[in-house]
């Protein structure tokens, strides 16, 4: 049974990631499943720091992008809004080879806050980096007066 309030295609999300960060790294989602959020990163130019290895921000980036896609689906979004509030990184490998997979699935979901945990592997299957995302979800705020 899926835990999404308000469930997203692929091709709404590519949509949405229009000129933002994640669509300026390359990151494409690739899957959603009934309590997951699938993306990839390609290692490229876009995705390497200065000695040519994978930048750990980029990493940063893919795992906050799917928790946060993630969250947002699980939300009203008519009525509440979702807010990253702690986002903790960990990697324990260097990237063997690309591209990179991440999966958010959710720790936990609850009125007013959510947990997810994002696990992202190399192109080996690897585990390079387990990411957690704290979300508040908000009252939206009433539209302002025209």
């Amino acid at each position: 049974m899926s835990i999404w309030v308000t469930p997203l295609s692929i091709a709404e999300l590519t949509a949405a990631s229009r000129n933002t960060a994640s669509a300026a790294l390359g990151i494409r989602f690739t899957a959603i499943g009934d309590d997951w959020v699938e993306a990839t990163l390609p290692l490229d130019e876009r995705s390497q720091c200065e000695a040519g290895s994978l930048d750990p921000g980029a990493l940063a980036i893919l795992a906050e992008t799917l928790g946060s896609i993630g969250a947002t689906m699980c939300t009203e979004t008519a009525r509440k809004m979702c807010l990253g509030q702690i986002f903790h990184l960990h990697y324990p490998r260097a990237v063997g080879c690309g591209p990179v997979h991440g999966r958010a699935t959710p720790l936990e979901i609850s009125e007013r806050a959510q947990l997810w945990d994002i696990q992202i592997r190399d192109g080996s299957g690897a585990r390079i980096c387990i990411a957690q995302l704290a979300v508040a979800v908000l009252d939206r705020p009433p539209p302002a007066p025209s």
